[in-house]
């Protein structure tokens, strides 16, 4: 999704011009593509690299382009929040999965998308929806150790581009070679996997009119288990699947007031605010493949003391 614009070699006036006439032609492209049927149409990819790379130029004071993308989106027929998800989520594989060039570009499309969430608000206010799946892209890119090849990209990246503190990763602000996070797992402990990998019994007996059966919520109720934090502190985890599909986590313990993040697969979970230990989302809503995929996945906790927990 990255622009092809050479950024080791420009400074930041040159690769904002650069880019406004890169998305200035592919605009027009989309728009007469999307109008002659005997040409191929653009797809939902293409208009959600040309969102990001608007978002990026905006960050540095030029909106003119981000602006259109509500109409783009109307003209092209694309679900823009369906198509942004998407494309996040296929992002996060690469940050996880890959390295080399591939990997340094995934990191200049997350501080993309950490642009789009600073600046849409203000643009449009239309994308208020995809703000969580944002925040856990931006997430995994902070996250994401980089080998020599993706670290000379991000050194150019920011050279190139001097975002705000808003939009700027501190991947990229100061990237940590792989070899430097190694170091840090050494000294923390890694990730701490609070309980055995969850296996959900794949059977229809696992549902009942609509509704998890007895079964499903005796398996994800079971899951439990308890670590300690970088700081010492002790960390109690309880997670709880009701039959009107609501998860909640309960996390006790010294270290309860340090949890920043908890995640159910790709999901943010909230906290109440009348119960500072309970963190809770919903998955009535979803359709039953994707369902049944977060239903299954691990639960992911983060604390502000360097923490990171599976169960």
């Amino acid at each position: 999704m990255s622009s092809t614009w050479n950024e080791s070699t420009s400074n930041q006036r040159d690769a904002a011009a650069a880019l406004r006439r890169e998305l200035d032609s592919e605009e027009s492209w989309m728009r007469t593509a999307s109008a002659d049927e005997s040409r191929e149409p653009p797809e939902a990819g293409d208009l959600v690299s040309w969102i990001l790379r608007a978002a990026r130029l905006a960050a540095v004071g030029d909106g003119t382009a981000l602006a259109a993308w509500p109409q783009l989106a109307s003209m092209l027929g694309v679900d823009v929040v369906d198509a942004i998800t998407k494309a996040a989520l296929a992002s996060m594989k690469i940050l996880e999965e890959s390295g080399g060039h591939a990997l340094g570009e995934a990191i200049g499309d997350a501080e993309d998308a950490s642009c789009l969430r600073s600046v849409e608000p203000a643009s449009t206010g239309l994308l208020g929806p995809v703000f969580p799946i944002l925040d856990l892209w931006i997430e995994a890119a902070e996250e994401s150790p980089l080998d020599d090849d993706a670290m000379d990209l991000v050194h150019a990246r920011r050279e190139t581009w001097s975002l705000g503190d808003t939009e700027r990763l501190a991947v990229v602000c100061t990237p940590l070679h792989e070899l430097d996070f190694q170091v840090t797992a050494g000294l923390h402990g890694g990730v701490q996997r609070l309980a055995p990998v969850f296996e959900l019994a794949e059977d229809l007996a696992l549902f009942a009119d609509g509704k998890p059966s007895k079964r499903m919520l005796a398996q994800f109720n079971a899951r439990k288990g308890q670590g300690v934090t970088p700081g010492g502190l002790d960390i109690i985890v309880e997670p709880i699947l009701d039959e009107w599909w609501d998860v909640f986590v309960r996390i006790k313990g010294t270290a309860a007031k340090l949890v920043r993040q908890v995640r159910l697969g790709t999901l943010l979970l909230k906290r109440l605010e009348d119960d500072a230990e309970l963190w809770t989302v919903s998955l009535k809503d979803l359709p039953l493949d994707p369902l049944t995929r977060l239903v299954g996945s691990d639960i992911a906790i983060k604390t502000t003391d360097g923490g990171r927990f599976l169960i």
